[in-house]
């Protein structure tokens, strides 16, 4: 075997894991605020939303992330009438993809609060929003932490999917390359070992977080 194919490609695969990474942290933000949204609002009771959550959550979490890009894809082309780029599609599709983990895990985050706090909260004079506020919402995504951090490498390894739509991310980059280069063995062993590092270390980070919070808890 003959690793020089990835040297020799270097600039080009840094490009890929450039846009893998830049893909990922907006994906994250965009994920978390709407999953938490979504989360809210499947945690709030509001009738008639909280119907909408579930479907969203349920419909999405049921279908394959590969549908859900195409949808995306050409389906809001054909609803707007605006076509939107391979990469545009990609971080849409993803959001919409892992909010609806993210809901379901801070659904579970609220639910696992002790009612007791709520209730010293309320006997404390809170108002309902000042309890959410103060109490709910950060007692939630600590006990989340796990699970979220948990999203967030699956969304990293996912995110190879998108090179099915022609975005030109870490996985996409290395089979172009490996189409003119014709060396599998190594471009996709370091391909592999590229996803390990940064799935490990995401990893990694998540557990700090959820040692640091487990005190507070």
């Amino acid at each position: 075997m003959n690793y020089a194919v990835v040297w020799d490609n270097w600039r080009f695969l840094a490009e890929g894991l450039s846009l893998t990474l830049q893909t990922a942290v907006l994906v994250i933000v965009g994920g978390s605020i709407l999953g938490i949204s979504i989360g809210l609002v499947h945690t709030a009771h509001l009738p008639g939303l909280k119907q909408l959550a579930v479907v969203y959550i349920e419909l999405i979490r049921g279908t394959p992330l590969l549908v859900v890009l195409f949808l995306v894809y050409f389906g809001f082309s054909f609803l707007a009438g605006h076509r939107l780029s391979a990469y545009q599609a990609a971080v849409g599709g993803f959001v919409v993809f892992i909010g609806a983990y993210i809901a379901e895990d801070f659904r579970s985050g609220v639910h696992s609060i002790p009612r007791g706090q709520i209730e010293a909260g309320v006997a404390a004079g809170l108002s309902r929003v000042q309890v959410l506020r103060l109490i709910v919402v950060p007692l939630a995504l600590r006990r989340m932490t796990p699970a979220l951090f948990g999203q967030f490498v699956r969304l990293l390894k996912f995110s190879s999917v998108a090179s099915v739509i022609g975005v030109t991310e870490l996985t996409g980059a290395t089979l172009l390359v490996n189409a003119r280069e014709f060396r599998p063995i190594e471009l996709l062993s370091a391909l592999a070992v590229t996803y390990f590092v940064l799935c490990v270390g995401l990893s990694l980070i998540g557990r700090r977080l959820n040692e640091r919070f487990k005190g507070r808890i």
